[in-house]
């Protein structure tokens, strides 16, 4: 949000109207004026609704020497910098019922004003990272790719916000596809798409589709764990629906192996390996790939739907290859 804030000129509550009146005489192009109160924002004056009082018959002869907060809007608008884009966006809209002007808002960083925010300038970034996002997003699921989930990452640990990161990944997703068809594979793997978007905090979460049947969950939401909990719940829920009652009734399927040799493979199953990068240690996206692998390949070493948390914070050795991305499924 930081990339939207406009400086603007702003008054003390104790400002008469007969001084704001003679600002806004002055600068034509002001359109807006925060009230602040010891730099916290207290209500704002819109240029339109004050000039109709200030210059109406007597208007300047009966309020002029009024406090200025008299004539502001007690209940303006406050969008704090460091929202994002999305949630700033729903913010904004959401309001629009109650703001008679909802050409502009404050922003704020821990509640002092930082200036003015557009809500033009506010539906173009949307709009461009709409554009954006679609360019990268998997044509299955519609979300985020690679490129997205790499860059979320970097500016995470740019930051230096704690985050976890959860690999998610199905297991005996290969026979199911081999026995039931790419169809229904692609059915199982949009429904967990639609579980982990579902379960994620869309305010906080970060939901990316690495591609096939990995994805990557990249919380700030504090009760992370328990989401993961929820999810895995569900997914376990869901999952036996896509079998007919016969694979069902004995919980499982059997087909050949990758040797071409007959095996019995349980239902599918989810596995989420979580990480909690140090960024002191973890310098880029790659680093935090490193672990969430290893992650998800300690969960996958459980049976049924598992949950591992890698305690470890960094790397312990270098990435086998700087191209080092995400690995997919085993």
């Amino acid at each position: 949000m930081a990339c939207l804030v406009t400086p603007n000129r702003s008054i003390d509550p104790k400002m008469t109207v007969e001084d704001v009146g003679l600002i806004l005489r002055q600068d034509r192009d002001l359109s807006y004026l925060p009230v602040l109160e010891e730099e916290r924002p207290i209500g704002l004056i819109r240029r339109l609704d004050f000039m109709d009082i200030f210059l109406s018959n007597y208007g300047r002869e009966l309020h002029g020497r009024k406090p200025a907060s008299f004539f502001m809007d007690p209940q303006p608008l406050l969008i704090e910098a460091s929202l994002s884009l999305e949630e700033a966006s729903r913010r904004v809209t959401g309001s629009m019922h109650r703001h008679i002007d909802p050409h502009a808002f404050i922003i704020t960083c821990e509640g002092c004003c930082q200036g003015l925010g557009w809500t033009m300038d506010l539906l173009e970034k949307i709009t461009d990272l709409r554009v954006y996002s679609a360019r990268y997003a998997n044509p299955l699921t519609l979300l985020p790719g690679n490129v997205p989930i790499q860059e979320h990452i970097e500016a995470l640990l740019k930051s230096r916000r704690l985050f976890a990161g959860a690999y998610c990944d199905l297991d005996s997703f290969k026979p199911f596809n081999d026995v039931y068809g790419y169809k229904k594979g692609d059915q199982v793997i949009q429904v967990l798409g639609r579980i982990l978007v579902e379960y994620a905090d869309a305010s906080l979460d970060f939901v990316g589709h690495i591609g096939g049947d990995d994805f990557m969950v990249i919380f700030t939401s504090s009760d992370w764990r328990e989401r993961c909990e929820k999810i895995l719940e569900v997914f376990a829920y869901q999952a036996p629906r896509f079998y007919n009652k016969e694979d069902r009734r004995r919980g499982g399927i059997v087909t050949q192996d990758r040797q071409g040799k007959e095996q019995f493979f349980n239902l599918l199953s989810l596995s989420i390996g979580v990480v909690q990068p140090d960024p002191d240690h973890c310098h880029s996206h790659h680093d935090v790939a490193a672990l969430a692998t290893d992650a998800k390949h300690q969960a996958k070493q459980q049976s049924g739907n598992s949950l591992f948390i890698d305690r470890r914070r960094q790397v312990l050795r270098p990435p086998e290859s700087t191209d080092q991305e995400f690995s997919g499924s085993d």
